[in-house]
């Protein structure tokens, strides 16, 4: 290793795995259980729900290319949304029209793929795919149907007039060419949500969408659709369509534990010196699996001390990344740089925390850009927080809220309504977004953070509103914050 190695940004990945080049990206891609349904083939339609930086793009870019990989002959597509609503622009605020205009959407992209692939096409079918997407210039003109443009009447000096009619129903389409059984298509949809804005046109735009996708693979064999959501954005869906309970067998939500987090870094850093050192058997020999704690030691000063134990790297690196892969390589990144500028050979906790004030910059950046269009102002609500104190017994949190939130403001409107109970939805609405976490002080590893996944239920009901858990505010936004620590408490 040189020391070099810690400033080079592939070491840690590429913070959008969906931009990573195929072969690396698998090369470190950790597997799950419950991705063998979601790249299988008997799986029609799939849906992976998730916070973003969590890896939902990535799923998708690796399900792909693992298809890619198993079979030659199924037509495999990945397509923004942006790139389904340049096809048709639908303005009605009917379900059934948008959720038609979906349909048609999707399969109209899936059509001109097929065009494009269709070497020689006779039937009507096929010559309609094959000239729609030369219209679209998705390929080069058809040989039937350049002859056909060319034939001239023998003895007149005009061409022979030919129109070409657009496809009518591009859904039934698709269905007739594939119910001839000679492929099977996989279309990979990202970002449906990218531009959500919490709106009832924006919901009834979005959740059509998954209705839509329910429709098509209820009517077309040899089709397999796979898109991702934003946890957030769901929830939202849910609350004002009933259709999304339809969709919810259909859903796997992808969450990583603080071990899979490590297997991830332990993963990535595997792969950076397997490619760049093939030469040198120390490195070729490496099992991520079982060398995890020697993998980790080439680049990080094991043990980190944190609240008062020794721990390895990962387990801080988990909790200050909130579990997102994408966070996870950006903190490690940040210090590797810092590392290198100090000419240290190693990563150590001195170098995370000399940059946790620009992480801390980063992530609350995100936390707006993800959770805006939950609450108008919630840039106010956080900057409340600004220079009080890091932890609040669940009576201090909810005075705090009214006394800096909302006597000075008036409530807030958090989902499009006004938090009907008041100090208590606000608190809620930070713990689901993850600005606040609970603490178990009686957790052994001095890790004892609980999310809101694994306890969505608190500050929900006054019978049971903490379970005897302490809140914190969650340390990636701390230093940013200007947060205040007593003299005896460390940096985390």
């Amino acid at each position: 290793m040189h020391r070099r190695d810690l400033a080079d940004p592939e070491l840690f990945g590429n913070e959008a795995g969906e931009d990573e080049d195929k072969e690396v990206l698998e090369s470190y891609f950790l597997e799950k259980p419950e991705f063998e349904r979601f790249s299988s083939e008997r799986t029609k339609l799939s849906f992976v729900r998730s916070r973003k930086g969590m890896g939902k793009s990535t799923l998708l870019v690796q399900t792909q290319f693992q298809r890619q990989k198993l079979s030659s002959t199924e037509l495999s597509i990945y397509v923004k949304a942006s790139d389904l609503f340049a096809i048709q622009d639908i303005k009605s605020d009917s379900p059934a029209e948008l959720v038609y205009g979906w349909q048609q959407r999707i399969c109209s992209k899936i059509n001109l793929e097929l065009g494009s692939t269709l070497n020689l096409a006779f039937t009507d079918d096929k010559i309609a795919l094959v000239e729609s997407a030369e219209l679209a210039g998705f390929r080069n003109r058809n040989l039937v149907s350049a002859l056909l443009d060319r034939l001239k009447v023998k003895g007149l000096a005009v061409d022979i007039e030919r129109t070409r009619p657009s496809i009518a129903n591009n859904q039934a389409l698709l269905t007739r060419i594939l119910s001839e059984g000679n492929t099977r298509v996989w279309i990979f949809i990202d970002d449906i949500d990218a531009t959500f804005i919490n709106t009832p046109h924006e919901r009834l735009k979005v959740s059509t969408f998954f209705s839509a996708c329910r429709n098509i693979v209820s009517t077309t064999q040899d089709l397999c659709i796979r898109a991702s959501v934003r946890t957030d954005v769901w929830s939202i869906l849910a609350q004002h369509d009933e259709a999304m309970d339809k969709c919810e067998q259909y859903m796997i939500d992808l969450k990583w534990t603080t071990k899979e987090t490590g297997a991830i870094l332990s993963n990535k850093i595997s792969s950076f010196f397997k490619r760049y050192y093939p030469d040198d058997p120390r490195y070729q020999n490496l099992d991520s699996v079982n060398d995890l704690a020697t993998i980790t030691k080439l680049v990080f000063k094991e043990p980190f001390y944190w609240s008062g134990r020794h721990l390895e790297a990962f387990r801080p690196i988990h909790i200050l990344s909130a579990g997102r892969p994408r966070w996870a390589a950006q903190l490690c990144k940040l210090a590797g740089q810092d590392a290198f500028n100090k000419n240290a050979n190693l990563i150590s906790k001195g170098h995370i925390t000399s940059v946790l004030r620009r992480y801390g910059e980063l992530r609350i950046a995100d936390l707006y850009k993800e959770h805006r269009h939950q609450c108008e102002h919630l840039e106010d609500l956080i900057e409340a927080f600004s220079g009080g104190p890091k932890k609040y017994i669940t009576k201090e949190l909810l005075s705090y809220l009214t006394d800096k939130v909302i006597t000075p403001s008036g409530m807030p409107k958090i989902d499009g309504i006004s938090a009907e109970a008041g100090s208590m939805s606000v608190a809620h609405f930070l713990y689901r977004i993850g600005f606040i976490t609970a603490r178990d002080e009686n957790d052994s590893t001095g890790l004892g953070f609980v999310s809101f996944d694994q306890r969505p239920n608190l500050l929900t009901t006054k019978q049971n509103l903490d379970d005897g858990l302490t809140w914190e505010i969650h340390p990636s936004y701390r230093h940013v914050l200007r947060i205040q620590k007593s003299a005896t408490e460390c940096d985390w």
